[in-house]
């Protein structure tokens, strides 16, 4: 015969799992907090699309900052479809697309 189960544990049981699918909501639920999309450009740029001219490949970042996770490498005579700027610690930031990936470059991989 199975023994009853206290009130006060049944109340922290579902208590806990409430507090779980909340919290997993929230977080399925919440953007990346790493990824910048054009929301960080400073400046726009109207129908520019530069090729890549660095000596191998560039590299193509989820926000306009070397600290930001790499998304793609776009090598050297690839074209980059330009939608804007940004200018962040010394280094001027291009927002733009390759293939159907979108993301920053620095300035290094154009010119």
């Amino acid at each position: 015969m199975p023994f009853p189960t206290p009130p006060i544990r049944r109340a922290v049981g579902a208590l806990t799992a409430a507090t779980a699918l909340a919290l997993g909501a929230t977080v399925l639920a919440a953007p990346g907090a790493y990824a910048v999309d054009s929301s960080g450009c400073t400046k726009n740029i109207k129908d520019a699309t530069y090729p890549v001219v660095q000596w191998d490949h560039a590299d193509m970042h989820t926000g306009p900052g070397y600290t930001y996770k790499v998304k793609k490498s776009v090598f050297a005579g690839n074209k980059v479809r330009v939608y804007c700027t940004a200018y962040k610690k010394g280094v001027t930031w291009y927002y733009g697309k390759s293939g159907t990936t979108k993301g920053w470059m620095d300035s290094y991989a154009f010119f």
